[in-house]
């Protein structure tokens, strides 16, 4: 997990062009390598955007005008043709191509827990740090396991189920 959330900050900064303050787009259903994209933006400042859901692709041209998405990342199973993005966004890319293959940079990168960073859901203005979505978790057994099976940055399913299986060993299954 930790390689391929390494090669995604590296591949986000160094060759795609995203900085700290940038917002990226996730445009999937829950695909497991979105866990790795969203540690890898927040260990470098970057907002995520999840449009995981049919009420927020309705809205997507909108939104991703209005955040200034730099990257917009997609589940290998989508058409680029259906994305609503293609004249505007300047990198689109797979989400298995954030991790697939080695990436030979090695970005200069600023870890800092209070850097609001993710996620940034299309009805919140200011997006939420890591330590905001991290409050109030409480222990969770190792042995817990929780099972992903739709909208992974989800309210109610992200922060309070799988933010806390993570933090306490446990094991997340997707779909």
């Amino acid at each position: 997990m930790w390689s391929r959330i390494e090669r995604g900050t590296a591949r986000l900064i160094s060759e795609w062009g995203a900085a700290s303050g940038d917002t990226i787009a996730y445009w999937g259903q829950g695909h497991q390598d979105a866990l790795s994209l969203y540690f890898a933006a927040a260990r470098c400042g970057i907002r995520l955007l999840p449009l995981e859901h049919a009420s927020l692709r309705e809205n997507a041209t909108a939104l991703l005008r209005q955040h200034r998405v730099a990257v917009l990342l997609h589940d290998d199973d989508i058409a680029v043709e259906t994305l609503p993005a293609a004249s505007f966004v300047p990198r689109i890319a797979r989400l298995s191509s954030l991790v697939a293959t080695r990436c030979h940079h090695y970005p200069p990168v600023d870890e800092k827990a209070s850097v609001p960073s993710l996620i940034l859901p299309a009805d919140v203005q200011t997006p939420r740090s890591l330590l905001q979505l991290t409050e109030g978790i409480t222990d969770v057994a190792a042995t817990h396991t929780f099972r992903v099976t739709a909208a992974l940055f989800d309210d109610d399913v992200f922060a309070p189920c799988v933010l806390p299986v993570l933090a306490a060993g446990g094991t997340i299954l997707f779909r």
